[in-house]
């Protein structure tokens, strides 16, 4: 896909590493040093080396005063020391063969000049001794096969998402909130301010990474910018990348070059960019969220052609409106599928057009819904379906199991309090089927998956 590099064996020690120094561990409460030591003592990580010049054991581990102090092999060197104690450890890293080095320490390029000939410095000693950088001013790596966490402790179990963002607290937040709607990580990497590995390298690694299937990325702004459309143009056909650009305006790019120095580029220029290389654009936090679920659970439609089911008459007129601004159509019900319906909807009032409205039967016999959406999966005039409801055990059993017999996405919204909706995130999880607790965004998440599916399309045409 890409790559005269071999970035699955040159990115090892960050991802896969045979021993980890945690420079500046701590015991102490309200210590970073003791929240990173917690973290990778949760996640099972075994081979585990923390630094600390005055403490011989910290939590039970045994410490070492410094990295080339420690016996065994070390591939990677997490540093968490103030800016100016960075230089020493990064020598001692090289002097002890150390490959991979994070430096989540703050206080570099982003405070300006002085920090950013500190950074040249930094990098000029790691790579003179063959290592490589991810930081300053990052959180590092996520990676559960490596038993490698970030700060707030998402889970350890594997899955098929990637993320590289240049913001760590987003990464580490999205990965949290993103489990609870049961999606899995492969690797998340914060980069912070980029002095050396960069947003396009782990584009690259992730591109060419058979763990991850679904790529996401939150960017201010990137200075190889020709190198990562043509890494996304190659990248897309293969798997979807999702990312949220920031910095547009004159304000928020002041603000990217403050947090981590990154210079943010013109809006057009990145509309472009993401035009043609097939990467699916997002605007904020939640629409990230919403659609990596989109892309996590369902297959992607053969067309833009939907179906509506609802049991509120409202949502549904509002919901069509969205459908149509998003570039989706509405699907003309065949002859055939409106016959099986009628047969199924037998009470008074039910409408078999698209959209197909339950009234008050959908409160009444919320398994209905399960049923129609079964038979909406066999009309070859329906690519995907939308369906309103107000949730409960039969509504989502029933959902379930329709969504097994059809090779079509199935959104749904229950128009319910939020933690009812969370308690439909748990009953649906692992089923192919997708909840938002507001129509139009379960209609935008399934635009997305038309606008990639639309994307590949293209591709197998030219």
């Amino acid at each position: 896909m890409t790559t005269q590099r071999n970035l699955l064996k040159e990115f090892s020690p960050f991802f896969s590493p045979h021993g980890v120094a945690l420079i500046g561990a701590s015991g102490k409460p309200g210590k970073v040093g003791r929240w990173f030591m917690d973290r990778y003592i949760d996640a099972g990580f075994k081979n585990l080396y923390p630094v600390n010049l005055k403490e011989v054991e910290i939590l039970g581990v045994k410490a070492y005063p410094t990295v080339q102090s420690i016996p065994k092999q070390v591939d990677l060197a997490v540093i968490l020391l103030p800016p100016n104690a960075v230089k020493g450890a990064v020598k001692d890293c090289v002097r002890k063969g150390v490959k991979g080095i994070i430096i989540n320490s703050s206080g570099f390029s982003e405070t300006g000049v002085a920090g950013q000939e500190m950074q040249k410095e930094l990098v000029k000693i790691a790579t003179e001794g063959g290592a490589r950088i991810i930081g300053p001013n990052c959180i590092g790596i996520y990676c559960p096969s490596g038993r490698l966490p970030f700060p707030l402790g998402a889970p350890m179990e594997s899955g098929k998402v990637g993320i590289v963002s240049q913001s760590g607290s987003l990464a580490d937040h999205f990965s949290i909130i993103a489990a609870s709607m049961g999606i899995r990580f492969s690797k998340a990497i914060s980069v912070g301010n980029e002095s050396d590995l960069k947003v396009v390298d782990f584009l690259e690694y992730l591109g060419d990474d058979p763990e991850t299937k679904i790529i996401l990325s939150y960017l201010e702004g990137v200075s190889e910018g020709r190198r990562f459309y043509e890494l996304a143009k190659s990248i897309t056909p293969h798997k979807p990348i999702i990312v949220w650009k920031c910095g547009a305006s004159i304000e928020g790019a002041k603000a990217a070059a403050s947090h981590t120095g990154a210079m943010a580029g013109s809006g057009a220029i990145w509309e472009g960019a993401f035009d043609g290389s097939g990467i699916l654009s997002v605007d904020s936090f939640e629409e990230m969220l919403d659609c990596v679920y989109a892309f996590h659970n369902c297959p992607l439609p053969k067309g833009k052609r939907i179906a509506i089911i609802t049991g509120p008459g409202g949502p549904a007129v509002g919901t069509t409106d969205a459908c149509i601004k998003l570039g989706l159509e509405m699907a003309h019900i065949s002859e055939d599928t409106k016959e099986k319906l009628r047969n199924v909807l037998s009470s008074v009032g039910i409408s078999v057009e698209n959209p197909i409205d339950l009234s008050m039967v959908a409160a009444i016999s919320p398994e209905l819904y399960g049923k129609i959406i079964k038979i909406l999966g066999e009309d070859d005039n329906i690519d995907m379906i939308l369906a309103i409801g107000v949730g409960g055990e039969l509504f989502y059993n029933s959902i379930i199991e329709a969504v097994q017999q059809t090779q079509k996405p199935v959104a749904l919204n229950v128009l319910m309090p939020m933690h009812t909706i969370i308690d439909g995130y748990r009953k649906i999880a692992g089923s192919r089927t997708v909840i938002y607790p507001d129509p139009i965004r379960a209609a935008k998440a399934l635009s997305r998956l038309e606008h990639y599916s639309s994307h590949l399309r293209s591709l197998s045409l030219n």
